[in-house]
């Protein structure tokens, strides 16, 4: 062989060794804070990556403003959706409304620390103070400083980092408006605690609550927006934060960030916030659909496939609070799945034909009606309890029958809803099921009860959780009033239908309603398929359209337990998931086999009788000779 030869194989050599040992690019690590239009609009900085060929290291979600904003100064994240009143406010500096300025001021402030602000993403989201418009209308507020003018203490409900911001948190503008006297409900940050804030603003327990001006739920219930009078709040325009050695070590990376400048509105972030906090959609999954409908993304690079996971509910679920938070919970079990609402008049049936997953149902669902009592089903079993519906019976104030036993004409919801359910089993106990006609309906419950003031019908029958906001609305006004269920608590009707209990709503639970009135109400909750066995060559290899039915897994159960919380055990009366089976531990008390052990006992035994033997032998007898004399 040559010297040349040898020569330029060398060199192919140590080539491909100097290849082998080349670093990798560098991944991207992509992080935001824990609420829902953080990490939306993160996912859709990592998708756009992704797409141009960079490795993404999520840390979806990270931590607070405070944390993730360290995080990046340290070099452990690369980037992040960040606000630019916020910046400001945590760079120490004087919030301002103009949204130049404020970006001015903060790449001035964050290019020493080697972070940019690149590209603004089109919106600007900033707080929003917002009250019912019941509440607001009755204290007569449409700005932040007629809360000062009240003269009354109020309740605040707000996210804990609200609290604990440096200059524009809820303390300072407590001082700056002059409102004095107010207490707080203080909830995590993140989807779950705003659905808390929510609640608490539509049960009554919160007179005012801290939103983002993006938030779906805002629109979805119709919240007023008070005005920042005294301009307190500084412009939160959104963008990416950015380390500056990123965009030099990923050249692509600006031009990632370019793509997202402009590109969102803010009715485009609110409709993806309640995509993600109503209708328990995953942020990757709303990311990926807007990029791919603006065009950003080519069909089948982002993760548009998310399968859907359908949850069943009555035709009464719609997209509330109230199944808001299950199916958040429920997407705590199976992570990276989507969810859908199914509405069926038979969501049990639902689970048992493989249509759906998971049902939600009260208690009712689980029996249907025989000729002597309820007949318990064998299609599902319920694994966790989201609370309870009460009976809500409206009669006429005046002029009418004012109890259930005086009525002729009953309007609820549809059929197979809970409502119905529990109205057709409280008739049918109570004898009144050849008395009474009941009419189902699609109509609101407004409309219903608007029809029980004009004469239409006796009453109107609805299963709602006490306080229910619709029930407030059609209390507030007036003409109608709640008709108690004395009747059902004797004669034994609680015995036939234990799972129908007596409860009683609360005095002033509900306007012009002074006295406490007694109803009856079943348990809310989550039901999983249970696996039937099949009969012999009914299904087998090949067969086509037989739906599969998967019980949800104990790991799915214990996750979405923790995610909904500390509550009640779920009512005996129907059946319980395996997984809730209380465990019994066996204790062995038998002694445990050894064989050299057996052994030196049973040496140990034989000794033990051959020293008995020897000890109890008969003394041998002695011989002795006769004297000679």
């Amino acid at each position: 062989m040559s010297n040349k030869t040898l020569a330029c194989m060398s060199a192919v050599v140590l080539g491909a060794l100097l290849a082998g040992c080349a670093e990798e690019p560098p991944s991207l690590r992509v992080g935001s804070k824990p609420f829902s239009e953080s990490m939306i609009l993160a996912e859709m900085v990592a998708q756009l990556a992704e797409n141009e060929g960079i490795a993404v290291e999520r840390h979806i979600p990270f931590g607070t403003t405070e944390r993730i904003m360290e995080a990046t100064k340290q070099g452990v994240l690369d980037v992040y959706p960040e606000y630019n009143g916020t910046a400001l406010i945590f760079l120490g500096q004087a919030p301002t409304s103009d949204g130049e300025k404020s970006t001015e001021i903060v790449q001035r402030l964050f290019n020493p620390l080697g972070l940019e602000m690149s590209g603004k993403f089109g919106f600007s989201n900033d707080y929003a103070i917002v009250m019912t418009s019941e509440r607001a209308q009755e204290l007569g507020v449409g700005s932040i400083s007629d809360l000062a003018d009240l003269g009354r203490p109020l309740t605040f409900a707000v996210d804990e980092d609200f609290t604990q911001r440096p200059a524009d948190g809820l303390p300072q503008m407590l001082r700056r408006y002059g409102i004095t006297g107010s207490s707080t409900l203080a909830f995590p940050l993140g989807t779950e605690g705003k659905d808390r804030i929510v609640s608490a603003l539509l049960d009554g327990s919160a007179d005012v609550a801290e939103l983002f001006v993006t938030d779906g739920q805002i629109a979805e219930y119709g919240l007023v927006v008070l005005e920042d009078d005294q301009k307190f709040f500084p412009v939160y325009e959104a963008a990416s934060l950015v380390r500056s050695e990123a965009l030099r070590t990923l050249p692509s990376l600006s031009g990632v960030l370019a793509q997202l400048s402009g590109a969102i509105t803010a009715a485009d972030m609110q409709r993806m916030n309640k995509s993600v906090d109503l209708d328990a959609q995953t942020p990757a999954s709303v990311a990926s659909g807007f990029l791919a409908g603006k065009g950003l993304l080519p069909e089948g690079a982002a993760a548009t496939n998310v399968e859907t996971l359908f949850v069943a509910g009555d035709p009464s679920l719609d997209r509330g609070s109230e199944s808001a938070r299950a199916l958040r919970a429920i997407r705590a079990g199976f992570p990276g799945r989507d969810l859908d609402i199914l509405n069926t008049p038979d969501p049990l049936g639902a689970l048992a034909n493989g249509a759906a997953r998971v049902a939600i149902a009260g208690t009712e669902a689980f029996y249907t009606i025989g000729d002597s009592g309820p007949v318990a089903r064998d299609d599902a079993q319920a694994f966790a309890v989201l609370g309870y519906r009460t009976a809500h019976l409206f009669a006429r104030s005046v002029g009418a029958a004012s109890e259930l036993l005086g009525m002729k004409t009953i309007v609820t919801d549809q059929a197979g809803s809970g409502s119905a359910i529990v109205l057709e089993m409280l008739l049918g106990s109570l004898g009144l099921a050849d008395s009474v006609e009941v009419v189902h309906e699609q109509r609101s419950l407004a409309e219903q009860v608007a029809g029980l003031r004009n004469g239409d019908h006796e009453g109107v029958f609805r299963m709602a959780v006490q306080g229910d906001r619709a029930v407030k609305a059609a209390m507030r006004d007036g003409g109608v009033q709640l008709a108690a269920l004395d009747q059902w608590s004797v004669e034994g009707h609680t015995a036939r239908y234990s799972f129908i209990r007596p409860t009683t709503i609360p005095s002033e639970t509900y306007p012009s309603q002074f006295v406490p009135v007694a109803s009856v109400s079943t348990q809310y909750v989550l039901a999983s398929p249970v696996q039937k066995r099949q009969e012999t060559g009914e299904v087998g290899p090949g067969t086509a359209g037989v739906a599969q039915v998967v019980p949800v897994g104990a790991d799915a159960v214990e996750a979405i337990r923790a995610a909904l919380g500390a509550a009640d055990p779920v009512d005996p009366a129907v059946p319980v998931h395996t997984a809730l089976a209380p465990s019994i531990e066996v204790v062995d008390k038998s002694l445990p086999f050894s064989l050299d052990v057996s052994i030196i006992n049973i040496v140990m035994i034989a000794f033990t009788i051959w020293v008995l033997y020897i000890c109890f032998l008969p003394s041998p007898r002695r011989l002795t000779m006769p004297d000679d004399d």
